[in-house]
């Protein structure tokens, strides 16, 4: 039976909004009374989901990408997302710019530097086993191959493929753009529209919120950090709150400005300051080293893919994947429902397989490429005299945002790539906090046009926990907050995995009665 998509009760007065608000708070309000029971709390929990989940979620992402390129090649790719008669309402290259900004690429611009640094440092069990050594030449492709896996094409797939999918096909029966809609044709409908659906609007809430608060909070203190060292300021708990107040401000006028204006304005900026440091990167750094690189860790990536995607937990493997593929993974897992509907809306007039093509196929290799720029430089910097790999060695994820600096510090015009460095991450970070806090005033409202005080809302709501964040126990620079708060990520993906599995049956199969149905009408 299709849905109204119209709720009668009051935004505030709606159970999705406190069920996903309640746990966020009842976690903040733990760590603050003791940060070490919040620890001990988040990292046995970690550990357990780890053994229990990670390898359910390794197959699970790595048949997720699978089922989305079959579906793209077959004849069902010619499906419309919103029917045969929708149109567009964003031009190709904005649409583009929209996924690729809104999806990842917040936390991909934030790790882009880092990330290939530390399988440099230490290499991939995968490559372990065949005698690899870090911090050597023979390095630099396996260290961007794995980087690939975690950013690239089952990453992107997971995000917003089958998700978007089903929420679209379903969109078009009349049922809501909320994640209990990948429920339906699941479970009887009178418990989609019951608790359960609530308990899933919320749950997702919960696991996107926390996936966003965490590296805006961290963004924060090294913005903070950063800034403390011009003349007349001090990092301090007052500058690290300005730093938080101003970034959240520009992100809720974004969201309320809404897609059309703030988030695609946003979005095309961010694209444009990519390519001017991209370039940057290329002419004034190794070039066709970079090149040459981008293309042996895409081979690498492709080679060794089922390797890595599902590399056995053993003894040996388990910290690692724990620290690398499967927090990822839970990460990426608990953005799932929020980002799907949010390519849903605004995806409509496109085929299936333009969407598969753009998100799990473009914009992975976009990704790619930009940690190759970033990472690749610091490699090659490293290889060649300058230290780029000691603050990681010493301060571990604290220095992941300062990595960036550093290795544009190394190149000529530093005095010009490093502000546009700043601000690129900047942007990048609001713009997934503002899709965030839009996705999220749809799962509450049901509406593909979400009211401006609820988008303001869950703004403000991302804002405020990152504030307290700041203030709890020492400080999210301490690596014993940073560890609770990632394992909090991860446990709040789980109950995100039933209505991202879902979509492997429903995804396709919708896909394929709707083909039959056009099929048979012309």
């Amino acid at each position: 039976m299709p849905k109204s998509t119209t709720n009668p009760r009051s935004w505030w007065n709606q159970p999705p909004l406190w069920v996903g608000a309640g746990p966020l708070l009842a976690f903040l309000v733990l760590a603050a009374i003791d940060l070490n029971l919040a620890k001990d709390f988040t990292s046995e929990g970690k550990a357990l989901i780890g053994t229990l989940l990670g390898g359910i979620w390794q197959w699970m992402v790595a048949l997720l990408f699978l089922v989305a390129v079959v579906i793209a090649l077959s004849p069902v790719g010619n499906v419309r997302l919103g029917g045969n008669d929708a149109k567009p309402s964003l031009k190709m290259f904005d649409w583009c710019a929209v996924l690729i900004c809104t999806l990842l690429a917040g936390g991909g611009v934030f790790w882009s530097a880092a990330e290939p640094l530390f399988h440099f440092i230490s290499p991939s069990p995968v490559f372990q086993t065949m005698g690899l050594e870090g911090k050597t030449a023979a390095a630099v492709d396996p260290a961007l191959a794995v980087s690939f896996l975690h950013w690239g094409f089952l990453a992107w797939a997971l995000v917003a493929t089958t998700t978007t999918i089903t929420f679209s096909l379903l969109e078009r029966k009349g049922e809501p753009l909320r994640p209990r809609t990948l429920l339906v044709n699941v479970l009887p409908h009178r418990w989609v529209d019951g608790p359960i659906g609530d308990l899933a609007d919320g749950l997702s809430v919960v696991a996107a919120i926390a996936g966003t608060v965490g590296p805006l909070g961290f963004l924060s203190l090294q913005l903070s950090d950063a800034a403390g060292q011009l003349p007349g300021l001090t990092n301090s708990a007052g500058l690290q709150s300005l730093v938080v107040v101003l970034l959240t401000s520009v992100f809720a006028v974004s969201t309320v400005s809404g897609i059309q204006k703030g988030i695609k304005w946003l979005s095309e900026l961010n694209v444009w300051l990519t390519l001017a440091l991209a370039a940057g990167l290329l002419l004034l750094g190794p070039g066709i080293w970079l090149i040459q690189h981008f293309f042996g860790g895409l081979v690498t990536y492709i080679t060794h893919l089922p390797q890595m995607a599902l590399l056995p937990r053993t003894k040996e493997t388990g910290i690692w994947l724990d620290w690398w593929t499967v927090f990822y993974w839970g990460w990426f897992l608990g953005y799932a429902p929020l980002m799907g509907l949010f390519t849903a809306g605004v995806s409509r007039g496109r085929s299936i397989r333009e969407l598969v093509l753009a998100v799990a196929i473009l914009c992975p290799l976009v990704t790619n490429l930009w940690f190759t720029l970033v990472g690749g430089t610091g490699m090659y910097l490293n290889l060649n005299g300058t230290d780029i790999t000691g603050a990681i060695e010493a301060d571990g994820i604290n220095a992941a945002a300062s990595t960036l600096l550093t290795i544009l510090g190394g190149l000529p015009l530093s005095w010009l790539l490093i502000p546009i460095g700043l601000v690129l991450v900047v942007l990048f970070m609001c713009t997934s906090a503002d899709s965030m806090s839009y996705a999220a005033a749809m799962v509450v409202s049901s509406r593909n046009e979400p009211p401006a005080a609820l988008r303001l809302f869950w703004a403000c709501m991302i804002g405020t926990l990152t504030l307290v964040l700041l203030r709890i126990g020492t400080s999210l620079t301490d690596p014993t907050s940073i560890n609770a708060l990632q394992a909090f990520i991860v446990i709040a993906a789980v109950p995100v995995t039933p209505l991202v599995l879902a979509t492997l049956w429903t995804a396709p199969r919708l896909a394929w009665k709707e083909w039959k149905r056009e099929q048979a009408t012309h």
